[in-house]
């Protein structure tokens, strides 16, 4: 049992140079919470999200008064997770968790709401995938201080939920601020609300641009929140770029974050005429949206693509030869285990070709002279 004092009221009283105040406190006891059997209910067992539904409620879930005691003034957050997380051993760690507010009764998600929220869990789009729901209630603690009375969870409904790929488009003053011929910037596979992509900003001063869930103004676009966060008020102002260069744009849905790094890249390696002391530059091509080099490569040694001149953001190659991250500071150290640098099939001079320009599907070219 919780023990909490209510201040009831002040009482002044003032006559000449007379004043009395009178102050009567009570004594509220706050018992262990509970959700009645079965508070927490859903419209539906079955969710299939498309992007033609975007701006429509497409699911309604409904909940009833947790007890806590007298009338506290008690904080709903539904949770989302998936089956494997909810079990004992786990214990929902990495639910997701949307605010309902303070009052009982209904809330309806919008289809890209949800879309976006479950795009950070990582399901595979356009397959039927289980989701586990529940309620929880929190008691709100005067001053806005941590509780001290543990939280209670309702019962839990499964939605068996099909999601749509969240792509994202960048327009900017870059390209005329039009989605509908904006790159993409897509998400990172095996990196659940991760986006990452390359765009080459012209133009002089600082160059603003924006993220849009459609190729156009008409659904939701990703504005700038401050201190590097992005916000869905589609009246924020732009994210920006300090000026012209060809930036890594990221975006990570999870804590609703970005950044725009510039980059040039250069190939290293005792394949290349520098070792792996002396990178060779290469040089952007605006026509064929390329990084270029043209020089004589040994099939004795290996070489990779970096950036900016260090380690910091570096390509590897798979088993597949396929070009991935070695390195990136939005992915963190060694994000893809298990890469090979890349070689030369002989001794030659070559042309060799960086390509960046399609979100998640970065390749490259070896072609002798």
């Amino acid at each position: 049992m919780y023990k909490i004092f209510r201040l009831q009221a002040f009482l002044l009283l003032a006559a000449f140079s007379f004043t009395a105040c009178e102050k009567d406190g009570t004594e509220l006891e706050l018992t262990d919470g509970t959700f009645k059997a079965n508070a927490l209910s859903v419209s539906s067992a079955d969710l299939v999200l498309a992007e033609a539904s975007a701006n429509d409620t497409v699911i309604r879930f409904n909940w009833s008064e947790a007890d806590f005691g007298p009338t506290p003034v008690i904080s709903y957050t539904l949770q989302l997770d998936l089956p494997a997380d909810t079990t004992a051993a786990n214990n929902w760690a990495n639910a997701k968790n949307y605010s309902l507010g303070s009052k009982t009764g209904s809330y309806g998600f919008i289809g890209k709401v949800l879309n976006d929220l479950l795009n950070t869990m990582g399901l595979p789009p356009g397959t039927a995938s289980p989701v586990v729901f529940r309620v929880k209630a929190d008691v709100n603690q005067v001053g806005g201080g941590a509780s001290i009375v543990k939280p209670v969870y309702s019962n839990t409904v499964v939605v068996n939920t099909t999601t749509y790929e969240l792509k994202l488009y960048i327009p900017g003053e870059y390209q005329g601020w039009n989605p509908a011929t904006a790159p993409l910037l897509l998400p990172i596979k095996g990196k659940a609300g991760y986006y990452d992509a390359y765009i080459n900003i012209t133009g002089g001063g600082t160059q603003y641009f924006k993220y849009t869930n459609a190729p156009d103004w008409d659904h939701t676009n990703y504005g700038d929140g401050g201190n590097g966060t992005f916000s869905t008020d589609g009246n924020a102002g732009g994210l920006n770029a300090p000026g012209p260069g060809y930036y890594e744009v990221t975006a990570n849905l999870n804590n609703n974050t970005w950044t725009a790094v510039k980059t040039y890249w250069a190939l290293i390696g005792d394949a290349t005429p520098g070792g792996w002391d002396n990178e060779t530059p290469m040089t952007y091509d605006a026509a064929s949206q390329t990084w270029k080099v043209t020089l004589n490569m040994l099939q004795n040694g290996s070489f990779k693509f970096r950036a900016n001149g260090n380690w910091a953001l570096n390509f590897g190659i798979n088993a597949q030869g396929k070009i991935m991250y070695a390195d990136n500071p939005f992915l963190g150290t060694n994000p893809n285990p298990g890469l090979n640098n890349l070689t030369v099939p002989s001794d030659g001079n070559y042309t060799i070709t960086l390509d960046l320009h399609e979100s998640q599907n970065y390749t490259f070219i070896l072609h002798k002279n």
